[in-house]
Order: structure tokens, then sequence, then C-alpha cells
């Protein structure tokens, strides 16, 4: 492990080069999660938020300041065995994952991998991934998903989907720093995250039911399917649901004070 600043580490695994963060030295740890193409940065609110706890935020492998070999393949698998490699690395027994976007997806497949090592989960806006049981449903789901990955050839995929995220009144300086961030994570690396939907895809069971503390906080920026929240309601029965309208996908970088005291509020409700 190397270490290049009090609170910046990092560690190889796999021949990647895992950057990550960490503040305070609580005995009760909380993780940030980004999503696709994202980093550390869109904590940058909830870094310090948060001082009864050690708040741990990683930059996956291909994104933020962690290694980039646009040879390898990145699945949402490996990122979550890299949280279990941040955690065995500083002697982390078990932790509360927030996970943003596709972040959260990635946190539901490492309390699957490692239920013992996680006290509860949040949904920051997140993905949630259901494999249909119906043959051809799922044929057409996981084509769903390979034409979405073929339409990020371009920087025009990439920024027309990030567009989708925002809303008509979201500050255009969020706008800005959220494709900055994005972009400095390569397409191919892109794409290759999200075929890992379909790689990964022995994780999506509809059946699939955990007992965890789960919080999920959403935003309208985008339309969700009208059944969503009893999904997360029938896979997580102690969920608290919230809403907060009017702000984009990226409610931790918009409302951040709003976003830090409900998960404030819930981790003093369930940890306390």
């Amino acid at each position: 492990m190397e270490t290049s600043a009090e609170t910046e580490k990092y560690l190889n695994y796999m021949d990647h080069k895992i950057h990550y963060e960490i503040r305070g030295s609580a005995p009760r740890s909380v993780f940030l999660i980004h999503g696709w193409t994202g980093s550390i940065r869109t904590w940058k609110y909830q870094l310090d938020a948060f001082v009864d706890y050690k708040v741990v935020a990683i930059d996956l492998p291909g994104n933020g300041k962690s290694s980039k070999d646009e040879k390898k393949d990145y699945t949402m698998e490996l990122f979550a065995d890299c949280i279990y490699q941040v955690m065995k690395e500083e002697e982390i027994s078990e932790g509360f994952l927030v996970g943003h976007s596709m972040g959260f997806a990635i946190c539901e497949i490492f309390i699957q991998k490692y239920p013992h090592m996680c006290t509860g989960i949040c949904s920051m806006d997140g993905a949630h991934f259901e494999l249909p049981e119906d043959l051809q449903e799922k044929e057409d789901w996981l084509k769903f998903n390979w034409d979405f990955g073929q339409s990020m050839d371009e920087e025009t995929g990439r920024e027309a989907f990030l567009n989708m995220l925002f809303l008509p009144d979201t500050p255009q300086m969020l706008k800005d720093e959220v494709l900055q961030i994005s972009k400095e994570v390569p397409l191919v690396i892109g794409k290759s995250i999200i075929s890992s939907v379909e790689k990964n895809q022995k994780y999506w069971a509809k059946n699939r039911q955990s007992d965890l503390p789960c919080l999920a906080i959403y935003s309208p920026a985008y339309q969700l399917p009208p059944d969503y929240q009893l999904e997360l309601k029938r896979i997580y029965p102690a969920i608290e649901y919230h809403t907060i309208a009017d702000v984009c996908h990226y409610l931790m970088m918009e409302v951040p004070y709003r976003i830090n005291q409900i998960i404030l509020d819930f981790l003093t409700k369930n940890y306390s």
C-alpha cells in the first residue's frame, strides 16, 4: 500500500491501483460508492459530514485517481470486491454502504458476496436491477442494456445520457462538474462497466431478499418504473424511502445538507 497524504491512500488489487480516502477514526464506518464514470469528487459534501463515523470513499478502478487500463475488463462484481479489499486493508470488519446510481447496484452485489460485512445500505438515486423470469422479457432486458452500452461509442452518447439525469433548472455549474468528472473516464472503460450488467446477471435474481436496514433517497430526474418502490420494499422490508422534489440525479451534490441530515437521522435511528 502507498500513502500520498494523511487521508489519501492507494492499494493494488488484480493489477488495479485503487485510490481511496478516509476521514476520521471512529469505530463505525460509512462507505461512499460513486456511480458510473464518477469519482470521490461526487461525495465532496459528504466526506466530512459524518463526524461520528470513519468515512471511506473509493475511486473504483478506471475512475477518478484509480488506474485506467483500457485493455482490462471492468465489472460491478470487481468493484464490489474492491470494497472488500479496502475493508481488509484497513482492518474494518463491517460498514454502512451508500451507493449513488450504479454504485447502489455494486453495493447490492457486495451484500450478497459479503453479507457479514455490511450493517446497512443506502440507495442514493440508485440503479437497481431485477432480471425478468420470463425468457423473452429477459432477452429484451439484456438487449436494452446492450444497446445502451453501444450508444456510448461517441462522446455525444455520454453527454446525451448525462443530460437525461438533469432537470431544466439544474445549476449549470453542477452540470459542468459532473461532465468533467465523467470525461476523466475513457469511454471504453465506461462501456465495459455497462456490459457488466449482463455479465453479473446472477446477482439480479427477483427472489433475493435482505433484512439489512435500507435507506432509499430518490429524485424525479428521470421516470422510474411505477413498481420500483414496491420492488425495493420486497427485497428490503426494513426500508425507509424518501423522494426529494426538484433536484437532479446528483442530489447529494445539489442539496447536500438536506441529504446529509437524512443519512445522519437514519444512522442515529438504527445504530445509536
